[in-house]
């Protein structure tokens, strides 16, 4: 159906014409128009043949590609990559799983470990009341944010 519809399309198309109409007005000028000029002026009738669609106009995908590819080559030029380096998303400052691993001095790693029990311990402790245990685990996490602070690291 849908290619019977497309042929006939183009046989119309291959057969269309624009008629277009040619007179000399009363001053002598020539003038040419799609429409009949005014009644008593003798006018010459043009058959003219439309021009086909160029084969590229009805499907210019493949062009587009083309032109496309072309266009990413002169990026790739320009910037001085190759061209599949293009594809890759450009990345100003290294992302976190790229990164060496920040050293962590010795004292500050063992001190880390103990506040990390310590917070633990105060967590699941049942003995003295819940404020001064409460107290003491802020103040906990308050050291290792100023620890991890001090190794530009974001605190877990």
């Amino acid at each position: 159906m849908r290619h019977s519809m497309i042929l006939a399309a183009v046989l119309l198309s291959l057969t269309a014409q624009a008629q277009v109409y040619k007179w000399t007005d009363s001053d002598g000028k020539i003038h040419y128009g799609n429409q009949p000029p005014a009644e008593g002026q003798p006018a010459q009738t043009l058959d003219i043949p439309s021009q086909p669609t160029p084969e590229g106009g009805v499907n210019n995908v493949r062009s587009l590609e083309r032109a496309k590819q072309k266009l990413r080559e002169l990026r790739a030029t320009s910037r001085g990559v190759p061209v599949g380096e293009l594809d890759r998303p450009a990345s100003r400052k290294k992302s976190s799983k790229t990164q060496e691993p920040v050293y962590i001095g010795y004292e500050d790693r063992t001190r880390i470990d103990s506040l990390n029990s310590d917070i633990r311990r105060l967590s699941s402790s049942t003995i003295g009341n819940a404020s001064s245990r409460a107290r003491e685990i802020h103040a906990a996490k308050d050291e290792l944010r100023q620890i991890y602070r001090k190794y530009g690291i974001k605190a877990p």
